[in-house]
Parts: structure tokens; sequence; C-alpha cells
């Protein structure tokens, strides 16, 4: 795949990979591409690419787990408390063996759930907890995802030990 300088949104630090700097490039069209050198290499390449730098995070810490360090971020995009979890086993094998992935992206009181095929996103549904309730403020995610969308909000709820899912929209 070949960017050219329109496709780029912006370049910004995305922490280290053992001791050398990764970038996080942020595309015009919301799609996420982590670069650096991977270990016992010469010359910089993908690490992991995503619909949200969360999830791009969540990638790096899965696969180079100790020798990743992530960059402290202080934009409102991306925040490096963000916790992220995937839920794809809630989706059907067909969904799944065609790349679909749902993740939950959980900063302070909002969730957002990213359904994505190979990286680029499809859908989000964003929530916020409001007491011990996990509230939808509209639905709007294609059908096909419904089972597996309502699968990880109930396991976020359970998580977050809440005892309630509610739709307003």
């Amino acid at each position: 795949m070949k960017l050219s300088e329109k496709d780029i949104a912006n370049i910004e630090s995305f922490g280290e990979l053992n001791g050398k700097p990764v970038k996080l490039i942020r595309c015009k069209g919301g799609f996420n591409i982590v670069m650096g050198t991977r270990p016992g290499e010469k010359e910089e390449s993908c690490l992991t690419a995503g619909s949200h730098a969360g999830i791009c995070r969540f990638n790096m810490q899965k696969q180079f787990k100790k020798s990743y360090a992530p960059a402290m971020m202080k934009s409102s995009t991306y925040n490096d408390s963000a916790v992220v979890e995937n839920h794809s086993h809630f989706l059907s094998d067909d969904l799944r063996k065609s790349g679909h992935e749902i993740h939950s992206i959980h900063s302070g009181d909002q969730i957002s759930f990213h359904i994505s095929k190979c990286g680029l996103k499809i859908a989000d549904v964003d929530t916020y907890i409001q007491g011990d309730v996990l509230v939808f403020p509209s639905l709007k995610a294609p059908k096909v995802f419904a089972r597996g969308l309502a699968g990880a909000a109930t396991e976020k709820a359970d998580i977050l030990n809440l005892s309630k899912l509610k739709i307003e929209g």
C-alpha cells in the first residue's frame, strides 16, 4: 500500500519498540497505521493498523508485550488510559473469518464499540455509563452485527458490574 502526503492527516509519536521510536500515521479517511522497526530488522515497516488509535495500541501491546512502551498521548481523539477489549468472539464464524472485529474502547464514563473489517471502520456505537446502566443514545449499526454487539455490550456491562442496558433512541 502506498500513501501520498494528501492521504495523511498527521503523524505523531506512538511510543517506543525496543528503544526505537514508533509513529502513528493518521490517514484522512480515519485509518491508523503504526510504523516502526521490528526487533531484529533494520528497515521501518507497518507494525499494525486499525480504525482507532486505541485498537492499534491494544494490538501493539498484545503483539510486542514488554518490548513496546506506549507514548503518553494528550489529544482528545486518543486517550492513553483508554481500556480496549476485543469482543469479536461474539461474531458469527463467517463474520470473523471475513476479517470482522468488535472492540470496546472505555475511557471514563464513555464506551465506544468499534466494528471493523480488516482494520477499516464499519460502524461506531457510542455509549455512556449513567449510574449502574450502560446507555445507548442510539443504535446505528448494520443489523448483521446486532447479535455480536449485544454480546459485546452485555460482556462489557458484566465486567463493569453494571446492572442494566438501556437504548434511548
